[in-house]
């Protein structure tokens, strides 16, 4: 029966989890708190493959996103500010893969979902470690500084516009009334393998295909 009701509510959950507005956009709306990027200095001991950026979301929603990423590994979390207190999740991305964990009020089940790169891809948290997608849909126009580093602005033509660093790192992301800014980078830092790896032992169940 879990099975089935997952299944026939697919469409809205897939929309849900990967829209960054779905997340952020009915926060606190309060004094957004103007920050000063922090730089984080390399590890003595470094993994080229990896980067722990630290963002801000600030504008029409309120929160943080941390990306860990190493290789083609990545590990999402987010962490939004509500009335009541803070909503953390953590999300898994992997070989075209999102795994997350979906909650009702009896059960929390663990599933799995294609990510979807459509029209709506450079607006879900999955593009914030996937520059070169970004790239390839926009237009190059400028530079500006984020974080200490000098990024090139990529401008979409619904509005969006992203910063991004050496040609593989997003420290900005606005779009829709949000702004999702980089506060600390940390590259080539030392990061396990089973901190960017979904939960070994745990049945993901994968849910039916429709549009995120």
């Amino acid at each position: 029966m879990l099975i089935k009701i997952l299944n026939v509510k697919s469409l809205y959950i897939n929309i849900a989890v990967l829209t960054v507005v779905t997340f952020f956009l009915f926060s606190g709306c309060g004094e957004e708190k103007k920050k000063e990027a922090k730089i984080v200095s390399q590890n003595n001991i470094s993994d080229t493959t990896s980067v722990v950026i630290k963002y801000t979301v600030s504008g029409t929603g309120s929160g943080n996103i941390t990306v860990t990423k190493k290789g083609n590994k990545v590990k999402l979390e987010l962490e939004k500010n509500a009335g009541d207190g803070k909503n953390i999740e953590t999300r898994f991305i992997s070989d075209g893969w999102i795994y997350f964990y979906f909650a009702t009020e009896t059960v929390v089940q663990p599933v799995k979902s294609r990510v979807n790169k459509d029209h709506q891809y450079l607006k879900n948290f999955a593009s914030l470690a996937d520059a070169e997608e970004i790239i390839s849909r926009t237009k190059k126009g400028g530079n500006e500084t984020i974080s200490g580093f000098t990024c090139d602005i990529f401008d979409s033509n619904d509005g969006s516009k992203f910063s991004i660093y050496n040609g593989k790192y997003v420290l900005q992301s606005s779009f829709d009334g949000i702004i999702i800014r980089a506060e600390s980078v940390n590259f080539n830092s030392l990061v396990r393998d089973k901190e960017v790896e979904k939960p070994a032992g745990i049945e993901f169940l994968e849910l039916t295909a429709g549009p995120q």
